[in-house]
């Protein structure tokens, strides 16, 4: 490493070295004020001859390159921090030749912006992006230019400013004798010497930081030379910038890509120290095998984000490539993002022949079936990450790349993970709040309606229809009757109060007749057919609505169940079991009974109801003489136990009057108070069992 102090005097002499701007780098993007900021610095020490001003670092990679037509070399200091700055002393430069009258400072810009070799070239190489720009600038046919550009602006302004001091008393001559004075620290890195990587980083850890996609660029392309570094940003790195187009877009890729390697241990904020690990272990020593890989995924990555791209395959008919495209456009739709890095893999072995399209499109299928009956059963979404990061690794290693290795990775999930059955679904279906589920709720009412209809209409012509309205007019509540507040706060969001239809300005709060007919009269919908015999519409009939729909829901193909042969016997815990993360669903009591419970709340409950009903003698004395810190008859106690730190209290009505339960909020908690419970009253905690 060469560190040196120098005045842009002595270090823009050095003949046959010229400054390139590595492709990698952004456009130039430096503002007016910043160009101000310079020259008022430099206008600053022009009356003071001994003044100098330090105008910051620049550090860049050394190279050799061989000239044309000799066997002399050019040095090149391929740009690695000073981008912005140096293409603006540059256009200052220019600037300041354009206005001089002096030709002796014509003469030595004339060399200082070119550099010094046998061809004569300009001494500053920019971004190809920005080099016609500056080349019109340098040969004075800036009107050329066209659209907006950094450049060209710069450029104006700086021949505006220099007039403007030349005309308050300064003199060319003067701005020009202090621009030489300007001071810069070199830093020049040696190829096989010095890390440049490691000094980008350091660099990049002061002032405005470089994140993700551009330190991962920098990465891929930094060590080399301008004219290897075209080649590989030519042939991998642009098509990669072509295919996702936006900067957002590659942040994502590159995140799905390096799940792919590391699943769940990719962290958002650090894809970059994670992308020179996979470097490091799958792809060391070389750079160009990582950009191929990195640019094949990035061209797969575009069937989530391109509805008209198709994957690549010769021998599979154009149809059932869009019948793909169709799948993974339903996956984006529902956003299971999680799913992409998967789907990646899935579509590179397609692609190379090693999937065919039967297995492809049927575990599409599958993943589909997963997170719509998921999202049914309000189920939490982030218990998937765990399942689909490592999923292709999973199949690999234990089952089979395959749908029927899928079927049975997916039947033995459990717990958070589940594949719910078609009873769980069907169950779910009656209180699911399923237009808070938009893109699911459409998506699940289209394909019962091509299940049914032969020649259904044109999804995007559709919208989601509340029958009974969100907002109706007391007509709507007069016809409902007493049960309409009950309605409205539990079943109004339900499938079964739910339809699709392409006019619901006209149908709004329509009542009840006129909208049925209208339904009727102006849609080719069968959903709506199901209205036709209605006289009433109240909670049992959007119940059966709602019946209905999950017995269709189940009978469609993509969102089919896990054939039986695949599934373990469901999982039992117990009260002797730490429940945290549990999914609640069915408890059975000892004596063979069973209630349904969703909540720790309504677990604790259902126990204490039972042991007090049951087992009273125990329970009194357990609570009378124990004096337990999970039980109080003191109501005012109870309530200010819940509002101080968040427990839970729960009210035991009993013949001798009422006693709370008080527990934190945690199922853990809950558990381990109510196992506390059941042992004192001499019953076995594992008698008490919860089905998820």
């Amino acid at each position: 490493m060469k560190v040196q102090q120098d005045t842009i005097n002595n270090f823009f002499s050095l003949n046959s070295t010229r400054f390139a701007i590595p492709v990698y780098q952004r456009n130039y993007t430096w503002a007016t004020e910043h160009c101000a900021k310079l020259l008022e610095d430099i206008v600053a020490i022009t009356k003071d001859k001994n003044k100098t001003h330090f105008m910051g670092t620049i550090t860049f990679i050394i190279h050799l390159v061989s000239e044309e037509n000799s066997l002399r070399n050019t040095q090149e200091y391929v740009i690695i921090d000073g981008q912005q700055r140096i293409t603006t002393i540059m256009l200052l430069l220019k600037a300041m030749q354009q206005i001089s009258t002096n030709e002796q400072i014509k003469n030595e810009i004339t060399r200082f912006l070119s550099d010094g070799s046998i061809s004569n070239r300009l001494r500053l190489k920019p971004i190809k992006r920005d080099r016609e720009a500056f080349a019109l600038v340098m040969e004075g046919r800036w009107n050329e230019i066209t659209g907006f550009s950094n450049i060209k602006q710069n450029y104006h302004f700086f021949i505006k400013e220099l007039r403007g001091y030349i005309e308050k008393g300064y003199s060319i001559e003067e701005i020009y004798s202090a621009f030489l004075r300007l001071k810069i620290v070199g830093i020049g890195l040696e190829k096989g010497d010095d890390d440049p990587q490691v000094v980008f980083e350091s660099i990049n850890a002061t002032g405005v930081h470089l994140e993700g996609v551009d330190l991962i660029r920098n990465f891929l392309m930094m060590g080399e030379d301008s004219n290897r570094q075209q080649n590989l940003y030519d042939r991998y790195w642009k098509p990669l910038e072509e295919c996702l187009v936006k900067e957002s877009v590659i942040k994502d890729f590159i995140e799905a890509y390096l799940r792919i390697y590391y699943g769940a241990k990719v962290k958002k904020n650090d894809t970059y120290y994670t992308f020179k690990q996979h470097y490091k272990e799958h792809f060391s020593n070389d750079i160009e095998g990582l950009m191929k890989n990195l640019c094949n995924y990035s061209r797969i990555y575009q069937i989530f984000i391109d509805e008209h791209f198709n994957l690549a395959r010769s021998d599979i008919l154009d149809k059932k490539l869009v019948i793909l495209r169709q799948k993974i456009s339903n996956i984006v739709n529902l956003k299971f993002g999680v799913s992409y890095p998967f789907i990646m893999q899935l579509a590179n072995d397609f692609e190379q022949e090693k999937l065919d399209f039967e297995n492809f499109n049927a575990m599409l299928e599958l993943l589909i079936s997963y997170h719509a009956r998921r999202a049914i059963c309000n189920f939490e979404s982030n218990a998937l990450n765990k399942v689909t990061y490592e999923l292709y690794k999973n199949l690999l290693n234990s089952y089979d790349v395959s749908s029927e290795g899928l079927e049975r990775f997916l039947g033995q999930r459990d717990g958070r993970e589940i594949f719910p059955n078609n009873e769980r679904v069907k169950r779910a279906f009656e209180e699911c709040s399923a237009y808070s589920l938009k893109s699911h709720c459409k998506f699940i009412l289209y394909e019962i309606e091509k299940l049914i209809n032969a020649e259904p209409p044109k999804d995007e012509n559709l919208e989601i229809e509340h029958f009974y309205p969100q907002n109706p007019v007391e007509e709507w509540r007069e016809f409902v009757g007493e049960e309409y507040e009950r309605l409205e706060s539990i079943y109004l969001h339900t499938f079964g109060n739910l339809s699709l239809s392409g006019q619901n300005q006209k149908l709004g709060n329509k009542p009840f007749k006129e909208k049925v007919e209208l339904l009727l009269e102006n849609g080719s919908l069968k959903l709506n057919e199901y209205f036709t015999n209605m006289d009433t519409w109240g909670i049992e009939n959007i119940k059966e609505r709602s019946a209905y729909l999950a017995e269709k829901f189940c009978e469609v193909n993509i969102f089919r169940d896990i054939s039986k042969e695949y599934r373990i016997k469901p999982l039992l815990k117990t009260l002797a079991d730490n429940l945290t993360n549990y999914p609640l669903r069915i408890l059975h009591f000892p004596n063979g009974e069973k209630c349904n419970v969703k909540t720790g709340r309504e677990l604790a409950k259902a126990i204490c109801d039972y042991i007090y009903k049951n087992h009273k003698e125990k329970a009194q004395k357990f609570i009378g003489d124990e004096n337990p810190p999970f039980f109080t008859f003191d109501e005012t106690k109870a309530t200010h136990k819940a509002n101080s730190d968040g427990s839970i209290s729960i009210e035991i009505g009993c013949e001798e009057g009422k006693f709370w339960f008080i527990s934190g909020a945690s199922l853990q908690n809950i558990g381990k108070n109510l196992e506390k419970f059941i042992t004192s009253c001499n019953l076995k905690a594992q008698d008490f069992k919860i089905e998820s």
